[in-house]
C-alpha cells in the first residue's frame, strides 16, 4: 500500500518521502520539512496519534491527514482534536487522498509568513494578509475591528479562498488568542459521530461508550470554535446548536447536567446559506444567529489584481522551502494568461501551480507554454464522481466500477425503505454507521428518496 500510494502521488506531481515506520519518519522531519504528513493510525512501533504529537513539536507548520479503518474511527476523531485536517477511511481511492492533501496544503498557504518558522501569533497577524483589491482591503479593515470583540462571524466563499485562514486570523488577533482554536469540518465527520463529538457523552450513553468524554464545545471553552461547512449540519443537530449559542450551555449525550461554556463562534460555508434556508435545509433562526457579521471572501477570478501578487509570493516561498537555487520570472504573456484564467480552485489552485513550476521546471523564464503544460495536470483530477448509470459508465478501473455498483445498491435500498436508513442498512447487511459513511462518501441526497 505504501509503495502504491507513493507511486500514485508522485505521478500527480508531489514530492513524496515514504517510511515503513513512524520512528524513521520522525528522524527525517527536520531535514525534509514536509508541508503535509499522511499517516496511518495503527502502526507497530508507534501509532499515528503519537506520531502527530511528536511531529508537531518538530514541525508545527505541517498539516496532518490520517488514514484509518472503521474500527478505529475514535482515533481519527482524536486526531481531528489534535489538529488533523481530515481523515480517510479504508478502502479509499487515490483521487480522494489527492483531494484531501490539496486541502491540507491550502490551509498552510493562504497567508504568507514574515518568518519561515514564525509562531502562530506572528503568522496570523492581519497585516500579513495579501491583497491590492480595494474590496478585500475593506474586508481586512472590518475584520481587524471585529477581531477585538466576541461577535459571531459567518465567513462565506468558495473552496480555496481562505475561509479557515481568515477564521484563524480573527482568533489570533482577539483577546482569546492564548486559548484553544478548535476547528470542526461538519462535512468530514459522519452524522452518527458528529453529535457525540460536538456535545460529548456519558458512560453507557450508547454501545461502546465505556467512559464519559467531553465534547469539542467544552474543549474550546475560553477560546474560539470554528464550524467549517456549517451548512452540512443535519437538521436534527441544528436545534441543539441553536440552544448552545443562545444559552451557552451543553448537555452530554445520556447526561442531564448543563455544562456552561465560553466560546466565540466563527462559522464558514462554501454554499449559499440563504438558499439553503429558502429550500428548507437550514433553520432560519440559526442562520440569523450565526450571521451577526457576515464576511465574504471573494473568488480569485474577481480579484485579478491579486493574481500576480500571490504568484510571486508563492514562487518566492517555494524556492526557499524546497531549497531550489533558481530565480523564476513570469513573462508578460504568461502573466496575462494567469490574470485571465478563471481559477476554480482559487488561491489554493494558484499556489499548487506555482509549486509545480518551482519543483518541475528547470527554465527560469515562465512562459505560456510552461503554464499550459503544467495546468494540464489538473484536467483529470477530482474525477471520481460516479456516473449516473452503469450503462453510460466510462470507468476504467475495477474499483471504480465496484463503487458505482455499490452506490446503485444503496440508492435502491433507500428508495425501497422510503429513506429509512435503519431498514436499508439491515437489507444491505451493513451497520447503520457504515451505511451513513457510504451515503456521505457517494454524496447521496436522501431527501430525494423519501
Amino acid at each position: 500500500m505504501l509503495s502504491s500510494l507513493t507511486s500514485g502521488l508522485e505521478k500527480k506531481g508531489f514530492f513524496v518521502h515514504s517510511f515503513l515506520n513512524a520512528s524513521d519518519a520522525l528522524k527525517s522531519l527536520e531535514n525534509d520539512e514536509p508541508v503535509v504528513v499522511v499517516t496511518d493510525i495503527l502502526m507497530p512501533d508507534m501509532d499515528g496519534i503519537e506520531l502527530m504529537r511528536r511531529a508537531k513539536q518538530i514541525l508545527p507548520d505541517a498539516s496532518f491527514v490520517v488514514i484509518t479503518a472503521h474500527g478505529s474511527l475514535d482515533s481519527a476523531i482524536q486526531a481531528l482534536r489534535l489538529g488533523a485536517v481530515d481523515y480517510l477511511v479504508k478502502p479509499f481511492r487515490l483521487v480522494e487522498l489527492v483531494f484531501i492533501i490539496q486541502k491540507a496544503m491550502g490551509q498552510r498557504r493562504l497567508i504568507p509568513l514574515k518568518k519561515e518558522r514564525g509562531g502562530l501569533h506572528e503568522r496570523y497577524q492581519l497585516k500579513n494578509l495579501l491583497s491590492e483589491d480595494p474590496r478585500m482591503i475593506e474586508i481586512f479593515n472590518m475584520v481587524s475591528k471585529i477581531a477585538k470583540t466576541d461577535v459571531t462571524v459567518l465567513i462565506m466563499g468558495e473552496s480555496g479562498t481562505g475561509k479557515e485562514m481568515m477564521a484563524r486570523s480573527i482568533h489570533f488577533n482577539s483577546k482569546r488568542k492564548n486559548n484553544p482554536f478548535v476547528s470542526v469540518n461538519c462535512a468530514a465527520i459522519p452524522e452518527t459521530l458528529l453529535e457525540s463529538e460536538l456535545f460529548g457523552y456519558e458512560k453507557g450513553a450508547f454501545t461502546g461508550a465505556m467512559a464519559s468524554k467531553p465534547g469539542l464545545f467544552e474543549v474550546a471553552s475560553g477560546g474560539t470554535f470554528f464550524l467549517d461547512e456549517v451548512a452540512d449540519i443535519p437538521m436534527s443537530l441544528q436545534v441543539k446548536l441553536l440552544r448552545v449559542l443562545q444559552e451557552r450551555v451543553v448537555t452530554h449525550l445520556g447526561g442531564i447536567r448543563e455544562i456552561p461554556i465560553d466560546i466565540r463562534l466563527i462559522a464558514a460555508t462554501s454554499k449559499n446559506l440563504k438558499k439553503e434556508v429558502d429550500e428548507g435545509r437550514f433553520r432560519e433562526d440559526l442562520f440569523y444567529r450565526i450571521s451577526v457579521v457576515p464576511v465574504t471572501m471573494l473568488p480569485l477570478r474577481e480579484r485579478s489584481v491579486d493574481v500576480m501578487l500571490f504568484a510571486e509570493y508563492f514562487i518566492d516561498y517555494y524556492t526557499k522551502h524546497h531549497r531550489v537555487n533558481r530565480r523564476y520570472t513570469i513573462d508578460q504573456q504568461a502573466a496575462l494568461q494567469l490574470r485571465s484564467y478563471h481559477w476554480p480552485g482559487n488561491i489554493r489552485e494558484l499556489g499548487n501551480l506555482m509549486e509545480r513550476i518551482v519543483t518541475l521546471e528547470e527554465k527560469e523564464i515562465v512562459t505560456t507554454e510552461t503554464l499550459t503544460r503544467l495546468m494540464a495536470m489538473d484536467k483529470n483530477r477530482f474525477s471520481f464522481e460516479p456516473e449516473k448509470s452503469m450503462g453510460n459508465t466510462n470507468l476504467k478501473d475495477l474499483s471504480g466500477a465496484v463503487e458505482e455498483l455499490e452506490k446503485k445498491m444503496i440508492v435502491d435500498a433507500l428508495q425501497r425503505s422510503r429513506g429509512n436508513k435503519f431498514k436499508a442498512a439491515r437489507e444491505l447487511e451493513l451497520t447503520r454507521q457504515s451505511l451513513q459513511y457510504k451515503i456521505k462518501k457517494y454524496d447521496i441526497d436522501t431527501k430525494d428518496l423519501l
